[in-house]
């Protein structure tokens, strides 16, 4: 029986309401600045909430040919644009590798819902005359998938994986497996989302299931495991991961982020939009994951919460995670990252794992936001305020979605030094700071998103 092998992680890339930018990401999330801001792509004036984590400043064409970028829908635009990044941050070269062996697995919940409403409006406007020849692949869920291995020419394996805002997580788990059972060396692994649409918005707005902001006037939403929370606000964008057995990675000298040691995956069975509330699948897939990484909770550090904002689903997983820790639970530092970013529903799952890579990687633990009203049944160590310096070896990352899909992920820090400004630099020589980050962050600063 051959071996299971190691799987780490070599290259990040992220499209998101803080940045399209790894290192601009980082910044601004682990200084604690949010995303959430009024929408500008829709009038949100017949609804009770306005805010999103929107992002404004992603142009397709600087990844992608103009004439390529039309056919595409927003959501595959973002996942080609993240695999673009991370393929570059974990300086791959296909062209010096078997294609046959690099899978691409991704994760989405809605897909090209977005284009589809929009292709419907067109078609009615227009009686049916003029349809846009590319609407089908704008909006199959597989495009996006298919056009991230299109881009970068892989023949192994190539999945979408829809199963809610659990997608990413999914799909993360389904490459390490497919990398652990010797199907591919390296998998181009992630998710992506772009449900920024007046019908989607209308629909979990009816649904009441986003968080009434009064107009935009209400900016601090959401508010997980704060008393006060009121629902989700919704997000956009994508994240992607090079995940790669170890021995191939280090053979062509890659950089390495961290290890994926485990992860588990626990249906709830009860509703399509409301937790099961005794939490007992969420506390089972905690535990699954743990024991799946041979650790013990003890050894846990940090716990990357889904934290969506909700009144049920914020206490559900305080419960599941102190059951599923015991007597560490009170110990271990838990954190939201969607209070910064929003629910982009799959795109979610990669901002927490982009999140909590950076952070084993850093040492440092970006804050949950907005959480001024302590609940007295919400009574771990979130994080509060300002982001805080820890010692991180090893780190779980929480994903639950609508139809009580629940995945966990457990991941843990590699002492290998990651990928350095030397790589990235310019043909000048200017680094990777200077030549985006810097100009990015003034950016920020003249449109007032930073102080």
């Amino acid at each position: 029986m051959r071996n299971q092998r190691r799987v780490v992680i070599t290259g990040l890339g992220v499209v998101s309401p803080l940045g399209c930018d790894l290192e601009l990401f980082w910044h601004l999330l682990s200084r604690g600045e949010t995303g959430i801001k009024p929408i500008t792509s829709f009038d949100t004036s017949p609804f009770g909430a306005s805010l999103a984590g929107e992002i404004t400043d992603f142009d397709p064409t600087d990844f992608i040919h103009p004439k390529k970028a039309r056919r595409m829908g927003r959501v595959s635009q973002f996942a080609v644009a993240s695999a673009l990044m991370a393929t570059r941050n974990a300086a791959l070269d296909l062209e010096q590798e078997d294609r046959e062996r690099v899978g691409v697995c991704f994760g989405t919940s809605v897909g090209g819902l977005k284009e589809a409403f929009e292709a419907h409006d067109s078609m009615l406007a227009k009686q049916y005359r003029h349809t846009n020849p590319f609407t089908m692949t704008t909006t199959f869920p597989n495009a996006v998938s298919a056009e991230v291995s299109i881009a970068l020419g892989t023949h192994g394996e190539c999945e979408t994986y829809s199963i809610g805002c659990s997608s990413t997580a999914n799909a993360i788990g389904r490459a390490y497996d497919l990398i652990r059972s010797h199907d591919v060396d390296i998998v181009v692994a992630g998710g992506a989302e772009a449900p920024l649409h007046p019908t989607i918005f209308s629909a979990m707005d009816a649904g009441r299931t986003l968080a009434p902001d009064q107009g935009g006037t209400i900016r601090d939403l959401p508010r997980p495991f704060d008393q006060t929370r009121c629902g989700i606000v919704l997000g956009e964008g994508a994240g992607c991961f090079i995940l790669e057995e170890q021995e191939h990675a280090e053979r062509r000298g890659a950089p390495i982020y961290a290890e994926l040691e485990g992860w588990s995956f626990t249906t709830d069975a009860h509703s399509m939009a409301r937790p099961e509330e005794t939490g007992k699948e969420h506390r089972r897939a905690i535990e699954r994951a743990v024991a799946s990484a041979h650790w013990f909770p003890e050894e846990v550090d940090y716990i990357n919460a889904c934290g969506l904002g909700t009144v049920e689903l914020d206490l559900i997983e305080t419960i599941a995670i102190k059951k599923a820790m015991g007597s560490s639970a009170y110990r271990i530092p838990v954190s939201s990252f969607k209070s910064a970013l929003g629910h982009a529903f799959a795109a979610s799952g990669a901002f927490q794992l982009i999140g909590t890579v950076l952070a084993l990687q850093h040492q440092f633990i970006p804050p949950t936001l907005h959480l001024t009203h302590p609940d007295p049944q919400c009574d771990l160590d979130y994080v509060t305020g300002l982001g805080r310096s820890k010692t991180l070896q090893r780190a779980l990352v929480n994903s639950f979605g609508f139809g009580g899909k629940n995945i966990v992920i457990a991941v843990s820090r590699v002492d290998v030094p990651a990928l350095r400004d030397t790589i990235l630099a310019s043909e000048s020589g200017s680094t990777y700071h200077e030549r985006l980050v810097a100009p990015a962050l003034a950016h920020s600063r003249q449109a007032g998103l930073i102080q």
